[in-house]
């Protein structure tokens, strides 16, 4: 706790030294004109990134509760065959969505965890890697055939019951109102990671990441890219972060905060996605409605109705 408070108010010192927390640094030439960025500490303290894209695409909880329903739905159609299929391990973070968008940025994370994903509160890298490697091998340990029954693939018929189209899946998609391949974001995923990636290469963005890389020189950390600290080989050779790697994420984001990276980059990429609201409005419209009609299929199944 005591480090968290030290760093907070080196942040916060770094703040009033470089322009003064409650101004906006400046304004910046967008893609759709001037753009103002305001300084805001809350970026590095673990703070809700939302974005206007956010509501066309399942969120963690809606893909839990869709996962949660194929089981439900699929399982009672596997029974039917004498077989059964293995519940899916629901995703634990602590990272909020949207969190590590513009790298390692929470603060309170960083000196717990390094540049590595937060793990849930009493979970040590031990249990969460073996827990991965469960959930990957759960459904490779199965036989082919229970396999087959659950995915459509290579089998019609199985002890005199017609598999349906899809296998047990594709007929919890049938009942969810989902084509056989289930739910498709791509369209949208691909136009989020576009708009992602347009501000990325911003003039905006790659300025401030040429004055992270100087503040991280001037600080001892040789990196001339976020990709470059955060995989450093250095991290992967050892089972918890070190002391080292802590010390070097909070030098990071004490760098990002100082010349306003995360407020910078998702100033742009607001700018691009609302780009994309007015120019891709029938498409967005479409896909909200599909979620929309999926999580009222998932209700009146979980209610009976």
């Amino acid at each position: 706790m005591a480090n968290t408070r030290n760093n907070l108010a080196a942040l916060a010192i770094s703040c009033f030294t470089v322009a003064g927390c409650a101004s906006s640094e400046g304004s910046f030439q967008g893609a759709k004109g001037t753009l103002e960025v305001t300084r805001d500490l809350s970026y590095y303290t673990g703070r809700e990134i939302n974005l206007p894209l956010d509501s066309y695409v399942l969120t963690r909880s809606q893909r839990g509760d869709f996962e949660e329903a194929v089981y439900e739905i699929a399982s009672e159609c596997m029974r039917s065959f004498g077989l059964k299929w293995p519940r899916p391990t629901q995703e634990k973070s602590l990272a909020a969505e949207n969190s590590r968008r513009y790298g390692v940025i929470d603060l309170r994370q960083a000196e717990k965890f390094g540049y590595r994903v937060p793990l849930p509160n009493g979970m040590d890298s031990e249990e969460a890697s073996r827990i991965a490697r469960d959930n990957t091998e759960r459904t490779r340990r199965l036989p082919q055939e229970v396999r087959n029954v659950y995915t459509g693939e290579g089998v019609d018929v199985l002890k005199g019951r017609v598999v349906p189209r899809g296998g047990c899946r594709g007929s919890a998609y049938a009942k969810l109102g989902l084509p056989p391949e289930g739910f498709d974001s791509t369209t949208i995923d691909i136009m989020r990671y576009g708009a992602w990636d347009r501000a990325r290469n911003s003039r905006i963005v790659i300025d401030a990441v040429t004055r992270w890389s100087t503040c991280m020189n001037k600080a001892g950390y040789q990196y001339k890219t976020l990709e470059e600290a955060v995989g450093d080989s250095a991290w992967q050779r050892e089972k918890d972060p070190s002391e080292r790697e802590i010390a070097t994420a909070i030098a990071d984001i004490g760098c990002k905060s100082e010349v306003m990276l995360a407020e910078k980059w998702h100033a742009v990429e607001v700018e691009n996605q609302k780009a994309l609201l007015r120019d891709k409005a029938n498409i967005l419209k479409g896909s909200k409605r599909k979620i929309e009609i999926l999580m009222n299929n998932i209700s009146r199944i979980h209610s009976g109705v």
